[in-house]
């Protein structure tokens, strides 16, 4: 495992030359929402790195996962290099990815804790439309939530942990996939994330959104008791800033397919800076551990009572609602972000 990281890392850095190099699958893409966390023009190859670093696990018959990987992967680079610029027809493309991922992998959710929707996704159609809509808020949440150094990297991670140490204490059980390895691939691309050596970009964002929601489902799936709740706490912060993005999105009439500068991450970022009069850098590393202590501390809290459904609902109405009143206060500061 470890040569494998280490000649994996050797072939990033190398990749990252080349593309500096020749201007090719840079981070300067002249998005003005993208400008808020650097300056600097970075290689999007954080999705390379992270798919590459899934080969690890072929050995354990994951191939529909890795081809499925691979095509999301595909899609985020054809989005950073700006050759599908519709985000309809990304969705478009995202969904029908997904349907046939859950249709061929026949993977449905069969308890919810919630009587009324077992039974409507009793029905296997409703079921795999269900669960095909869940995944892809999360793919698009992550990307949402993606702008500054080590926030969306820096979030998976924490979960990463989270699961570490409930399957170190045997309170979940995992199959086919070594949770040290994927955390030594996500300590790895924190470390050059945090440097400014590499970004996830689209790609990236898609591969973990992606990767993360089919991973915490299977590990529901496999230990049946725990808490439904606890899945959705775990990534309760993409999944909101989607559908709260959207909302706010609609009532502003605006288009909720296109980025903005307005998102929770941005509010926070523009409000520190000012506040503190810090530089980018420093503001934008301060903001994403900011959010980030603040979830690993819920998470742990919700690691405590895995098999309590309404601890895990407490704790993201909990969220819910510190989300929607910091965005209050802060929207007030909205001129600053121009």
């Amino acid at each position: 495992m470890i040569f494998y990281l280490f000649f994996l890392s050797v072939f990033i850095i190398i990749l990252n030359k080349f593309l500096l190099k020749k201007s090719l699958l840079l981070s300067d893409t002249g998005d003005s929402h993208q400008k808020l966390a650097s300056k600097l023009n970075v290689p999007l190859t954080g999705g390379i790195f992270i798919f590459l670093g899934f080969f690890y696990f072929l050995e354990n018959n994951i191939y529909s996962f890795i081809l499925s990987s691979f095509t999301i992967l595909i899609l985020g680079t054809f989005s950073d290099l700006k050759l599908i610029k519709s985000a309809g027809i990304r969705f478009l493309l995202q969904m029908l990815l997904v349907i046939f991922f859950i249709f061929f992998n026949d993977i449905q959710i069969t308890d919810t804790r919630i009587d009324i929707l077992d039974k409507i996704l009793s029905n296997f159609i409703i079921n795999y439309l269900f669960l095909c809509f869940c995944i892809l808020i999360v793919i698009n949440g992550t990307n949402f939530i993606d702008g500054l150094n080590t926030l969306v990297i820096g979030y998976y991670l924490i979960i990463m942990i989270i699961i570490y140490f409930l399957n170190l204490n045997e309170s979940i059980i995992l199959k086919e996939v070594s949770v040290v390895h994927i955390l030594s691939l996500l300590i790895i691309v924190f470390i050059l994330n945090s440097l400014n050596k590499i970004y996830l970009g689209d790609a990236g964002s898609y591969l973990l959104g992606f990767s993360y929601a089919i991973f915490l489902i299977d590990i529901y799936n496999l230990n049946s008791k725990i808490s439904p709740f606890f899945i959705i706490l775990l990534l309760w912060y993409p999944c909101f800033e989607n559908l709260f993005s959207i909302i706010r999105k609609n009532v502003l009439n605006k288009s909720p397919m296109y980025p903005d500068r307005y998102h929770f991450h941005q509010l926070i970022f523009s409000f520190i800076k000012k506040r503190f009069n810090l530089k980018i850098f420093t503001a934008n590393i301060f903001t994403a551990q900011l959010i980030n202590f603040y979830n690993l501390i819920i998470f742990i809290i919700g690691s405590q009572f895995i098999y309590h459904t309404k601890t895990q609902i407490l704790l993201i109405f909990i969220n819910i609602f510190l989300y929607s009143i910091i965005y209050i206060k802060l929207s007030s500061f909205k001129d600053k972000l121009k």
